[in-house]
């Protein structure tokens, strides 16, 4: 009988080479994934005097998918060093350790080459991904968890993969009470849904070189945002959108560890507020976009603090 998802494990590693298997070191309590293999195999339909197809050729094969999770420090610092913004990664500190990564200009003109291999147990049966790589971030609140997920590309699945034994994660997720949020620097604390999303617009990259496998993961252009809904009192908040004013956007979540995430010149890209129905709170629903800033030399920033020791990263 075949097992219930209870049964399944996800598992990381850094690679040391691209797309090159790495056994795991770190097991991850998520949601759900939805992590597959995808191929584009033409049919081969030459006039041999049938009309049905002969058959298929080998064409490209990747790697895509999302994962969603508690939003858990050090899993959470696996998947940024992945990502584009893993080419300014910094570490510092020495147990606590920081890992801190803007969208620096710089990191726009690079193709970042730190990758994850991902291992999935799916009821006793073994998926690895390889060249695993974060294209799109999104953080938020669900049931009163805060949560991540991420959108990966990567360049293929091995078929020849045994589940290893994991062990269980010591940290527990952030709860609602462990949240501060400031906007231009003040607190707020009259918004009850928030999100934040960094998308590079990433894609499976094939090049002739003699593979199958995609090449490597092209980034496009970052777009940042955040999204909320908020009490309408007054029209103080309306009329910073109308003045196109540039205000810091600031999520920090803090236990033991910490989540600081950030959008440093953030802009209004929407502020739509309405008569509710009798008896509903007035409400205002807004979307703050990233821009780049100069003083900082980037638009948005993440930092993971955890005493976790990663030593693929930094000194």
């Amino acid at each position: 009988m075949p097992d219930v998802a209870g049964g399944g494990t996800l598992q990381l590693a850094l690679e040391t080479a691209t797309g090159v298997f790495q056994a795991p070191v770190l097991t991850v309590p998520i949601e759900n994934e939805s992590l597959k293999e995808m191929r584009n195999d033409p049919d081969r339909s030459p006039i041999l005097g049938r009309a049905v197809r002969q058959g298929k050729v080998k064409g490209r094969e990747h790697v895509e998918g999302e994962i969603v999770m508690e939003a858990l420090p050090t899993a959470m610092t696996y998947f940024l060093a992945a990502s584009r913004w893993g080419e300014n990664i910094v570490k510092s500190g020495a147990g606590p350790f920081v890992y801190t990564a803007n969208d620096d200009a710089a990191a726009h003109v690079k193709t970042n080459d730190r990758s994850l291999s991902i291992s999935v147990d799916r009821a006793g049966v073994g998926f690895a991904y390889l060249g695993c790589q974060v294209t799109n971030a999104r953080f938020f609140f669900e049931d009163g968890i805060f949560k991540a997920a991420y959108q990966i590309i990567g360049r293929e699945q091995t078929e020849d993969y045994t589940p290893a034994a994991g062990t269980d994660p010591t940290e527990t997720p952030f709860a609602v009470d462990e949240v501060a949020i400031t906007i231009a620097a003040s607190a707020r604390v009259d918004l009850d849904s928030f999100e934040f999303e960094f998308d590079d617009a990433g894609e499976a990259k094939f090049n002739l070189d003699g593979n199958e496998a995609a090449s490597y993961v092209k980034f496009g252009e970052f777009t940042g945002k955040a999204t909320f809904e908020v009490d309408f009192e007054s029209k103080a908040d309306y009329a910073i959108w109308v003045a196109r004013t540039v205000q810091e956007v600031k999520l920090v979540m803090t236990k033991t560890d910490i989540v600081d995430i950030e959008i440093h010149g953030g802009l209004y890209d929407a502020f739509e507020v309405g008569l509710a129905g009798i008896g509903d709170q007035v409400r205002a629903s807004v979307e703050i976009g990233a821009a780049y800033l100069l003083a900082d030399t980037a638009a948005a920033e993440i930092v993971h603090t955890h005493a976790v020791d990663i030593t693929e990263i930094g000194p």
